[in-house]
């Protein structure tokens, strides 16, 4: 049997020790759940937390669609604890959608770039849009129809009503029980939208969380009825 000098067999244990030991990841927290994209506006900011960097050393934070599209990145420096905030500005839903969806989720990776530099995965998160939609069918008016919404945080876990009126009017209608959103402030349902005993002519549906018409804090959507 050889035998190694203790001194030796010591190096050998620490060497083996440290080539064992890989650094964790950075730990990333958001600020919400789900992030809103008003189509041709703009989108939330995501704002992201970061601590267990390396001291000093720049990071690549970046958001990925379903197919690895990137939504958006940012950059920064660790401060001397190894934390840092970062913000992705004007991430879009993956799917470049400007209809209401539940909820799109985006992968979240970083890069320590003092560490490997390797692009780990640190979470995801949802992004929806800003958007209201009535289906065109059935043509008959008074015939319910699917009605769509979604408009994030403002609307998540609230129980939304919608509102007919006229344009420039403040009179509702009708009022219409759409269920409660989920996290993304989207709901769906099936619904008469037509003001009972009217016409042809144009209207608009308001939603807002409650059950009364909040014009400053309602989305609208302008429909037409042609004929019964």
């Amino acid at each position: 049997m050889v035998r190694l000098p203790r001194l030796l067999l010591a190096a050998i244990a620490m060497s083996l020790s440290v080539a064992g030991t890989a650094s964790a990841a950075p730990v990333v927290t958001l600020d919400q759940a789900c992030y809103a994209h008003l189509p041709g506006r703009g989108s939330q900011p995501i704002v992201a937390t970061i601590t267990g960097g390396t001291p000093g050393a720049e990071f690549v934070l970046t958001a990925r669609g379903k197919g690895g599209g990137t939504a958006g990145s940012a950059s920064g420096t660790f401060d001397p604890a190894g934390n840092a905030v970062a913000q992705i500005d004007g991430a879009t839903p993956p799917s470049g959608t400007t209809r209401p969806t539940k909820g799109q989720v985006l992968e979240l990776f970083i890069q320590d770039l003092g560490a490997d530099g390797a692009d780990t995965p640190v979470g995801t998160t949802l992004i929806t849009t800003i958007a209201m939609q009535v289906a065109a069918k059935p043509r008959n008016p008074q015939a319910r129809r699917r009605i769509r919404v979604s408009a994030g945080r403002a609307f998540a876990g609230k129980i939304l009503y919608g509102f007919v009126t006229k344009p420039g009017s403040g009179r509702v209608l009708r009022r219409i029980r759409l269920g409660r959103a989920n996290v993304c402030g989207f709901v769906s349902t099936r619904a008469t939208v037509a003001p009972r005993g009217r016409g042809a002519g144009s209207y608009v549906l308001f939603v807002n969380a409650g059950r009364r018409l909040d014009k400053p804090r309602a989305i609208a959507f302008t429909f037409r009825i042609i004929r019964f």
